[in-house]
């Protein structure tokens, strides 16, 4: 599930008049075009994206459609074409499902349902299937697993619920472009998966990035509501967030949904870190720190300035301030790692740095935090992590203290 457009022996000229043409495109389809540096992103929803490269002499424009859907698969072929068209050149064309061939857009929803009745068996049948990143196209982090639930882009369902449901009626629980045109469905299914995906809850104002999913979610309900008055939305989620960013209530007469769309940032999620998973609120500030080679989780918070905790974690012991003294503490099995871990106050801050090991596997961590009621759950945290490929689930409790 890949599109390809290779747009050969271009000079700089002419690849700035595909980058004209691109831009004109995307304006026309009212999506997001981003220069990223390294490369251009183009946004048609939140799981399908159009990623274009250059490589000396020549263009390259991607995309992985297996998460977003047949309609967005139908949609970059569509582009694809229509930049041959408008621009003159060398170009070959790849699409592994052969819709450049023959523009079937039935047959080639029938491949999606297929695709997606094997998914069903891997996740109903493979217990370490459930443990991967099968939700989305891209992402920093995977939700916790919850035992005999199945996780899907946009909610929680029961392993039975899953196995009963119809397979044409999955299509918008795991994907958001199922037809040809953006119709309200779509539009609904952007907004439950951004939310899902990327929704911050009570964070929202947090920063310019969450700021800026906040109102997309919002875009997306309000024409998805324009579009078709009587479908079902979010509409809990909905009035928060226009509260916090300011927004005119425009759904007032539109019908919510019979239960809370689902946002797994405002819970514990697994950061991904190399081969580790790092347990910390999805809500957390990310970062990198190059020189300790280290992933940096900063608490999250609502009042710019606010402080309460910091997470490093790494695979190179550089971190640890006290190696000697933290091999001194009795190491505790948790589940099938070993854990050393040892905490102390120091210039009014709080430290916690700990060892896990699984097999020949380390994983280090330096925690600060400004108050002593948060040492217990970074403890936690620290218990649950480990490395994606572990097996085995986790049932060590995480408490609310210092959440707020």
């Amino acid at each position: 599930m890949f599109v390809q457009l290779i747009c050969k022996d271009r000079n700089e000229k002419e690849m700035n008049e595909l980058y004209e043409v691109l831009g004109a495109i995307c304006q026309r389809e009212g999506i997001q075009i981003e220069d990223r540096g390294n490369q251009v992103e183009i946004l048609a929803c939140p799981q399908g994206k159009i990623i274009v490269t250059e490589q000396d002499e020549t263009m390259v424009l991607s995309a992985n459609t297996r998460h977003a859907g047949a309609g967005f698969h139908a949609f970059v072929v569509d582009i694809f074409k229509d930049i041959e068209e408008e621009v003159p050149g060398e170009y070959e064309l790849i699409d592994d499902l052969e819709y450049a061939n023959d523009e079937d857009f039935h047959r080639l929803h029938h491949v999606y349902e297929n695709e997606l009745d094997y998914l069903r068996n891997l996740l109903l049948t493979d217990p370490e299937f459930r443990k991967k990143n099968y939700l989305y196209d891209e992402t920093y982090f995977l939700p916790i697993e919850k035992e005999n639930n199945i996780l899907t882009p946009i909610g929680e369902m029961s392993q039975d619920e899953l196995l009963k449901k119809d397979l044409h009626d999955l299509m918008d629980v795991f994907y958001v472009w199922n037809d040809w045109d953006r119709d309200a469905q779509f539009y609904k299914n952007a907004a439950l998966t951004l939310l899902a995906k990327e929704g911050v809850g009570m964070y929202t104002n947090m920063n310019e990035q969450t700021e800026k999913v906040a109102n997309e979610v919002c875009d997306y309900l309000e024409i998805a509501y324009e579009k078709d008055p009587s479908i079902l939305l979010p509409l809990i989620e909905y009035k928060e967030l226009i509260d916090r960013l300011g927004r005119e209530d425009k759904l007032k007469e539109a019908k919510g949904l019979d239960k809370p769309a689902i946002q797994y940032r405002t819970e514990e999620v697994y950061h991904l870190f190399q081969d580790a998973k790092v347990v910390a609120p999805g809500a957390a500030e990310r970062s990198y720190d190059p020189i300790n080679e280290s992933m940096n989780l900063m608490a999250p918070y609502i009042e710019e300035g606010q402080w309460s905790w910091l997470i490093q974690a790494s695979k190179k012991p550089d971190i640890i301030t006290n190696m000697e003294h933290l091999q001194e503490q009795e190491p505790l099995q948790i589940h099938d790692n070993i854990v050393w871990i040892d905490d102390w106050m120091e210039d009014g801050y709080y430290v916690i740095e700990a060892m896990l090991r699984h097999d020949e596997q380390f994983l280090y961590f330096h925690d600060i935090c400004a108050d002593e009621k948060e040492v217990p759950y970074l403890k936690e945290c620290i218990y649950k992590s480990g490395f994606q490929w572990k097996t085995g689930v986790f049932s060590v409790t995480i408490s609310s203290a210092g959440k707020d």
